[in-house]
């Protein structure tokens, strides 16, 4: 696999851990007003424009989406932060001109956009 950018550039901002104080329990499972919270703040770490957000479409068989055209993340009403973190990486790539090649590819292990997730999951995890 070629370099790419993301792997290496992570950014978990404080805002981000300020967040969630209190972290036991379900505090990965995040409302899409978090979720609002978390993308801005990521977004202001990459000095992009925040995406939108909106509700998935009813029947729709997908976690969480990404809609390049509408630069909209999609999720439904409680979604583990790690897809908030994943989607937000599809927007990144769009918003820098396919800079970050998030191309999900097989999904998996194979998908920047899960890699990234991870890392960023395992940031946040050690702020």
């Amino acid at each position: 696999m070629k370099f790419n950018p993301g792997m290496r550039d992570v950014r978990c901002p404080d805002k981000l851990k300020n967040l969630f104080p209190d972290r036991r329990g379900f505090y990965f499972k995040i409302n899409r007003e978090k979720a609002r919270k978390v993308l801005k703040f990521l977004s202001d770490a990459y000095g992009i424009q925040a995406p939108g957000l909106d509700k998935l479409p009813s029947g729709c068989e997908e976690y969480a989406m990404y809609d390049y055209e509408t630069r909209t993340v999609l999720l439904q009403h409680r979604n583990h932060i790690k897809s908030v973190f994943h989607e937000f990486y599809h927007h990144l790539d769009n918003m820098t001109g396919g800079k970050y090649d998030s191309n999900d590819r097989q999904g998996g292990s194979t998908s920047l956009a899960w890699i990234f997730a991870e890392k960023l999951w395992q940031e946040f995890r050690e702020k």
